[in-house]
């Protein structure tokens, strides 16, 4: 009756289940399937956006949600002739590794979220005059995106924060919350000052966030400062910039939700082998990344149905079911492949 949906899974839960590397062969081994199988099956692209937009409506609760763009950096430390993979800074340890760059979309309710799509950035070493940047990747997720589902605002991190994606938002009139960088320079009063001299801007007592109206690259929006502590237990202040009013406190409690996407990527490396794929063809490596954003709405599918705490206490109890079972288990639950069955 779902064949499609047979063979989706194939993969996705092979990536659950699995407790040693992800790749093809021992994952094969798990599901009683050859390695070749497996490999093949990465040939061609078996999860699609619209896919996971689907299975996100019946997990996300609401019929708009927030979208949160991020990039990670996926480890190839050994791939000297994967395709697109080459030398990037990582700034989880200051290094720079061999890997891969994907710019993800995820979107989410606030709770929960699920990762939809993804484009791969490539230096432009490699690809010459086919090179895009982050910045465009990232307008054309919005793009891509605002067409399978209704967005109510974009949250993004600090790289985010150009002249050009924040003045194509405030002209399509798309709501955004997005880390800004401290060392900017705006009008304020009818004055240039720097963001950090914006002395109403200034955290003082038990104040943790003020929000104030500024110009910048004659763009008017808002600058909300915000106190933050750090790991080391040290109190910095950071910025956020955003086009619609609102009290500082919730202008920071929005942001908030853009952890979302900090916690997938954590999941995705340590529990559903993000990183894991030795495949070299630039295609196989992004179908791997879509049955990883598979295996994670899966996941997110089994906290919300049994209250578990996160995604990784779901995996820890799936791990302990036998694959044809999680097969046959996730080809009954209907309501999750609700928009497969056109």
């Amino acid at each position: 009756m779902i064949s499609i949906t047979n063979q989706q899974l194939i993969y996705p839960v092979a990536l659950i289940l699995s407790t040693t590397r992800k790749t093809c062969e021992a994952m094969a081994s798990l599901a009683g399937k050859s390695g070749d199988t497996f490999c093949r099956l990465l040939k061609e692209k078996s999860v699609t956006p619209h896919d996971l937009v689907n299975i996100a409506k019946n997990i996300l609760i609401g019929r708009s949600y927030y979208l949160i763009l991020d990039d990670t950096i996926i480890e190839k430390t050994y791939a000297k002739w994967i395709e697109g993979a080459c030398d990037n800074y990582d700034t989880s340890n200051g290094q720079i590794v061999r890997s891969l760059c994907s710019v993800v979309a995820m979107i989410s309710d606030g709770k929960r979220a699920i990762p939809i799509d993804q484009d791969l950035w490539i230096s432009h070493d490699l690809v010459q005059n086919k090179y895009k940047t982050k910045v465009q990747i990232a307008l054309e997720l919005i793009s891509r995106v605002k067409k399978l589902v209704c967005i109510k605002m974009l949250m993004a991190d600090g790289l985010y924060a150009t002249e050009k994606i924040i003045s194509t938002l405030i002209k399509e009139k798309f709501y955004f919350e997005i880390r800004f960088h401290a060392n900017r320079v705006v009008e304020y009063n009818d004055e240039k000052i720097g963001i950090k001299q914006i002395k109403d801007l200034e955290l003082k007592g038990k104040k943790f966030a003020r929000t104030k109206r500024v110009k910048w690259k004659n763009i008017d929006f808002y600058v909300t400062s915000v106190k933050r502590t750090t790991k080391t237990g040290r109190n910095i202040v950071v910025y956020q910039a955003s086009n619609f009013k609102a009290f500082a406190k919730k202008h920071v409690q929005i942001y908030g939700f853009r952890w979302n996407i900090e916690k997938f990527f954590r999941t995705g490396k340590q529990y559903l082998g993000l990183t894991h794929c030795q495949l070299r063809s630039k295609n196989a490596q992004e179908n791997h990344i879509f049955n990883v954003f598979f295996a994670y709405a899966l996941l997110q599918f089994e906290t919300k149905k049994f209250g578990l705490k996160n995604p990784e206490s779901a995996a820890k109890q799936l791990k302990r079911r036998k694959y044809p079972f999680l097969i046959s288990y996730f080809m009954r639950s209907t309501r999750i492949f609700k928009g497969f069955y056109a």
